[in-house]
């Protein structure tokens, strides 16, 4: 195998992901974090998973791996509902190129989903998409490779060495190995703006303010008997006006009798994976002043008061005023929308990068994550050929960037046409729905 070291910027999960294909690939590498410690940071909550992300899970991860993210996938409820504020049926019509674009993505998965893949699909009834706690998945992402990530480490710098590889250098003053130098850093992303400095996203002058509420076995039975189960069931969208909501349940019991996966000792290199609650997730996506108050500041990250939430919900359904009155404060949190409008190969030697560093985009279609995992079994297989010889780091680079940024430009326009229907104006309310809740993922 070729001496290729690669430098990974950024422990999220696109960079995780990356690092496990390179373990399974035999290629040697390292991933600086600048956080920390793996939790010294909020990672958010609900992630859902497409057949793309769960095909480029398959091709990176080892068996147990991908066991454990079956066993720790909230389970499945099908259905799913758009609904006016006060529960009705609402009336939407998804833009034709999105639904034509959705429908055409979705039938390239099944055709291309690994037999992996489909194995972690079908187990214990789970269907094609499955949903994951954030921080779940990425404890699971770190799990073998947690002696190789250096946490602590923020980007500062590169410089080339005489044959052409680049060394990452720390703001405090540490370095990496020579080798090839990865941008997985996020849509802040140090890496991108030392190389490519101007192509930072622009804001789109949205936010997602999203947050949790603790979910019982009581409450859902509760629900049920009142017939007032709507948000159970699937992912649920309120449509309001200018904004919208979507909600789902994240319930992590399994049947009676599954199994779960022997885990081996812990060493330096293992990751034990958190304990999570069952809970509701939500999370409202719109303009910042009509979320947040014209008054208001667009922050990096920040909470949201409860009250704002409150005082935008006050005539909406008793049902939802109570889930979002009963949230955990503490995990109320606001961000902003940014977007990459139209995502380039970088072509810069001995760098390149993934997920959000090259193309940050709207949650609305619920692509981001899934299009970081893509780019990462992507990279790792062109990078597996360069170090089998096969063709050059160059070539392999080259390659990889033009494939990732057609789909990237494509997972954006899905994006921007989600989030333009979520704010679309709707006064007075619609009438029942046409369409399937399924098709919004937030």
């Amino acid at each position: 195998m070729s001496a290729l070291h690669v430098t990974i910027i950024g422990a999220g999960l696109g960079g995780l992901c990356l690092a496990q294909g390179l373990r399974r690939a035999g290629i040697s590498f390292d991933v600086y974090e600048r956080d920390d410690a793996p939790a010294a940071r909020f990672q958010g909550y609900r992630l859902r998973i497409d057949a793309n992300g769960l095909d480029a899970l398959a091709q990176c991860l080892p068996g147990d791996h991908l066991t454990r993210i079956r066993e720790r996938a909230a389970v499945a409820r099908t259905g799913g509902r758009f609904v006016t504020p006060q529960l009705d049926d609402a009336d939407v019509v998804l833009p034709p190129s999105w639904h034509d674009a959705h429908a055409e993505t979705s039938a390239t998965a099944r055709r291309s989903t690994s037999t992996a893949a489909r194995r972690i699909a079908r187990a214990d009834h789970i269907p094609g998409d499955v949903s994951l706690h954030r921080q779940t998945l990425r404890e699971i992402l770190l799990d073998g490779i947690l002696d190789r990530v250096h946490f602590g480490k923020a980007f500062a710098r590169t410089t080339i060495t005489a044959d052409g590889r680049r060394i990452a250098h720390f703001d405090d003053g540490s370095h990496s190995a020579p080798g090839l130098v990865v941008a997985a850093d996020g849509s802040h992303s140090r890496v991108r703006d030392y190389v490519l400095p101007g192509m930072t996203p622009r804001d789109t002058g949205n936010v997602c303010c999203y947050g949790l509420t603790p979910l019982s076995t009581a409450l859902l039975v509760l629900m049920d008997r009142h017939g007032e189960a709507t948000v159970m069931e699937g992912s649920t969208v309120v449509f309001a006006d200018g904004f919208a909501v979507v909600i789902e349940a994240m319930l992590f019991r399994r049947p009676p009798g599954a199994g779960t996966a022997p885990v081996a000792p812990l060493t330096p290199d293992r990751m034990p994976l958190s304990p999570v609650s069952d809970y509701l997730y939500w999370a409202f996506i719109g303009p910042s002043r009509t979320l947040l108050g014209a008054s208001s500041t667009t922050e990096p990250a920040g909470a949201v008061p409860l009250a704002r939430i409150e005082s935008l919900t006050d005539t909406w359904h008793p049902h939802l005023r109570s889930l979002f009155a009963n949230a955990v404060p503490d995990t109320v949190r606001t961000m902003p929308v940014r977007s990459t409008t139209s995502p380039l190969p970088w072509q810069v030697d001995g760098v390149t990068g993934l997920g959000d560093a090259v193309h940050t985009m709207s949650p609305a279609g619920g692509l981001g994550a899934n299009t970081a995992l893509r780019d990462a079994a992507q990279l790792a297989a062109h990078l597996q050929a360069a170090a089998q010889g096969q063709r050059t780091l160059s070539q392999a680079i080259t390659a990889y960037e033009r494939d990732m940024c057609e789909r990237a430009q494509e997972a954006v326009r899905l994006a921007d046409a989600g989030a333009a229907l979520l704010n679309a104006r709707r006064n007075p309310p619609l009438a029942p729905a046409r369409a399937a809740a399924d098709a919004v993922h937030l």
